[in-house]
């Protein structure tokens, strides 16, 4: 199997409610879905998503492309390319275009050639991964909160994880508060304040909910994502509750993040190849590791094949109209497709829908 064409598709697809956090707020995805085909006739899908800005031009997107990437495309191997060791260093760093989407569809069509869904072919074997709720809140009124919440316990979620980092601490408290009131304290609550405090702050504020009876089942993103000593001083000090963090970071600095002892669950997502070497360093760290959300729920099949993966996020986001069979959510788990490849077919009319190709 060689690649041998590519085409790319534009996309804008506007959100059902706002999303963001203490420092932002999105009402719409603009996403590239890059097609690669193979010479015998196989294609493999990948997407990528920008957030605070169009993208570019589709007709630019792909001029783009054929300069700075497919060259090294082009009649490869899509496992031997999904496999392969690349050194970040020099003028290499970022240069990639439509890195992510490359991956994500070079892994589809080796896991296509190999007849099986990629989750097994990463070595997993059971298809369910437990999932939690991501309501993505901060920018929601009460109503609006209390019914993704409620959207999320029909779906059998174990776990909830709301917006916090409000700069009057009371905010937060009603948040945790009204968790306690639709959901009950038989829940897994995680908060993700997206680096809103200092180190002290995030201690004050964790003895604040502590004092409160807020049980924490971990505290995500409380200081910026480079302040390595910060997070030796949070994992020191609070004892409440679990420390997740790292999904800011490259490889590098999940690195160091586990040398400094800062971190109880490491957030990995990203490109595949990638994050399964944070996930087996984690493990020599003898920490757990959790994924956030990833485009089109396709981190499922990373989760089901990690030994220590505690959870996968999943905030029901537009982007699933692309898919004529999404991911699955039952019962609190996230289910991997067991068709071959990622399982991800492209629904052409949504994808005619949403196109927006200047």
């Amino acid at each position: 199997m060689k690649i041998t064409d590519f085409s790319v598709h534009r996309c804008r697809i506007p959100l059902d409610r706002p999303i963001g956090d203490s420092q932002v707020i999105f009402t719409e995805h603009f996403m590239t879905v890059l097609e690669l085909k193979t010479d015998d006739g196989r294609t493999g899908v990948g997407f990528e998503l920008q957030q605070g800005m169009p993208t570019s031009a589709v007709a630019q997107l792909e001029a783009q492309y054929r300069y700075n990437g497919w060259s090294g495309v082009v009649g490869q191997s899509p496992l031997g390319m999904a496999m392969r060791i690349g050194r970040p260093r020099g003028g290499n760093v970022g240069a990639a275009v439509l890195g992510l989407a490359t991956e994500t569809a070079m892994w589809d069509l080796a896991a296509q050639q190999a007849e099986l869904p990629l989750y097994r072919l990463f070595g997993g074997s059971e298809p369910r991964v437990r999932a939690y709720g991501s309501t993505l809140d901060f920018h929601l009124d009460e109503a609006e909160f209390r019914s993704w919440m409620a959207h999320f316990t029909e779906l059998g979620m174990g776990g909830i994880k709301i917006k916090v980092g409000h700069p009057d601490i009371e905010w937060d408290l009603n948040r945790l508060a009204t968790v306690h009131d639709v959901l009950g304290e038989d829940v897994d609550v995680m908060i993700d304040a997206n680096e809103a405090w200092s180190p002290k702050e995030a201690i004050s504020r964790m003895k604040r909910y502590d004092d409160e009876g807020f049980e924490i089942f971990w505290i995500e993103d409380p200081i910026t994502r480079e302040d390595y000593p910060g997070y030796a001083m949070l994992a020191a000090e609070i004892d409440t509750a679990r420390i997740n963090t790292g999904e800011y970071l490259g490889f590098h600095g999940k690195r160091r993040l586990l040398e400094s002892g800062g971190v109880d669950v490491l957030n990995i997502h990203g490109q595949f190849q990638a994050s399964r070497a944070a996930a087996h360093l984690a493990g020599d760290y003898g920490i757990p590791v959790s994924l956030g959300n990833t485009l089109l729920e396709l981190g499922v099949h990373l989760a089901a094949s990690l030994p220590e993966c505690l959870y996968l996020e999943f905030s029901d986001l537009a982007w699933n109209r692309l898919a004529v069979e999404p991911v699955k959510f039952e019962g609190g788990f996230a289910i991997a497709p067991d068709r071959v490849g990622h399982g991800i077919v492209l629904d052409r009319d949504a994808l005619a829908e949403y196109a927006e190709p200047q």
